[in-house]
């Protein structure tokens, strides 16, 4: 008698939760599609970005090779004017904005703690003492000495990256020069300590100009800085902490902060450099007075140029060329120890010109120049059956070192 109530009761109540789940489901899924769009819409935005930043490099990289280019021409030609302060200043400033347009682009790399370092031989006083030429304009506008003082303890060569290392003392002297006004700033380069081959060195920056409180001091090293303190700094805001801190990490060194208000502020990197072996043999070096052939292929006149001198100088003789197909011609009547292949050019790019070179010839190392993030093309350029790689423009050592890592003899 009581059972027909309880059931219809039963029933109601299963109706009302499955019309709540339905409601919640639908709910749910709205949700899920709305996140959803969201995330394409975020990921675009992020694709447009990355290819606005590549297309702003190869737009800046571009007339830097020239001014790179150009300026090491003029230094190998005119050996009296391999001291000349002025010229060794716009040849450290065109490698100092190279390294900065490469880390532009290695933000997302230094976020996960992936960055490549190559070590080469560096003579540190003439890296600091151009880090500091570098420097002439902007202290003589603000009324600020900056003077350097070095250890003649330091030995004369040491094994180190001098971009990442001349980009962190560039950031830290702009820090200086930023809160200092009509004072004195002081880069010091001191040996700390010795053990066998390895010296422990720090890059002491100390100045005496307006005292920075704790909110200044966080404004240099955060990630992000007071906008309007920037837009009336001369020198701005330099690299934010993120990269400085990223590129201190990736060559295992330190940034260490003192802020004294009585006597200014001080801040130091301190790293590990290796003095080099002097017994160590050159096996790059030529035995040999035979000459290696090389192919160069690149729309632009005068990155045909600087190559050309480039590897002229190294007992190479060259054959340059401007476009892929007389480039596959040329690979096909002759027989060349490497090829060096420009890869945005117009018509047939250098990953479609490999491609058919390949078709005929799987010896002859083919190494790709590119002024576009690699990252993009890093797939295509294997499977074109290009060797290796490098961005432009490119330090002449670079060059050749990745040329006798393709052809040791």
């Amino acid at each position: 008698m009581y059972i027909f109530p309880i059931i219809i009761v039963l029933l109601a109540v299963v109706i009302f939760l499955g019309f709540r789940y339905i409601s919640l489901a639908s709910k749910l899924k709205r949700k899920n599609d709305e996140l959803s769009t969201l995330i394409s819409s975020t990921e675009k935005k992020e694709q447009k970005n990355q290819e606005f930043i590549s297309s702003l490099s190869q737009e800046l990289r571009t007339p830097l090779y020239g001014i790179m280019g150009l300026t090491n021409i003029l230094v190998n030609e005119h050996p009296e004017l391999s001291d000349n302060k002025n010229l060794k200043s716009l040849k450290f400033s065109g490698d100092y904005l190279l390294t900065l347009i490469n880390n532009v682009l290695q933000v997302n790399v230094l976020e996960t703690e992936k960055i490549e370092v190559d070590k080469q031989q560096i003579d540190l006083r003439e890296l600091t003492q151009n880090v500091v030429n570098s420097f002439s304009y902007a202290t003589e506008n603000s009324g600020n000495t900056l003077n350097l003082e070095f250890d003649d303890e330091i030995p004369e060569k040491l094994i180190g990256n001098s971009s990442i290392l001349s980009q962190i003392l560039m950031n830290l002297i702009s820090n200086a020069l930023r809160f200092t006004k009509n004072g004195n700033i002081v880069f010091s380069v001191n040996l700390i300590t010795k053990k066998g081959s390895m010296n422990n060195i720090s890059f002491k920056i100390k100045h005496d100009g307006n005292e920075i409180t704790k909110e200044d001091e966080r404004s240099i090293y955060q990630e992000f800085i007071d906008i309007d303190k920037v837009k009336k700094s001369y020198l701005g805001s330099g690299l934010n902490s993120l990269i400085v801190r990223g590129l201190a990490k990736s060559i295992e060194g330190e940034i260490i902060v003192q802020n004294n208000s009585h006597a200014g502020s001080e801040y130091a990197f301190v790293v590990d450099l290796e003095t080099v072996n002097e017994n160590a043999s050159t096996n790059n070096e030529s035995t040999g007075n035979e000459k290696q052939k090389a192919l160069i292929v690149d729309d632009n006149k005068l990155n045909l140029l600087v190559a050309n001198k480039i590897l002229s100088k190294e007992n190479f003789e060259c054959t340059t060329i401007d476009n892929g197909f007389d480039a596959i011609e040329l690979a096909k009547d002759n027989s060349y120890d490497i090829i060096l292949m420009d890869i945005n050019m117009p018509k047939l790019n250098g990953i479609g010109t490999t491609k058919r070179i390949r078709e005929f010839d799987h010896k002859t190392p083919i190494i790709a120049l590119t002024a576009v993030d690699v990252t993009q093309l890093n797939r295509q350029i294997m499977q074109a059956g290009l060797n290796d790689y490098i961005l432009k423009p490119y330090d002449k050592n670079i060059l050749l070192e990745m040329i006798h890592k393709h052809i040791p003899n």
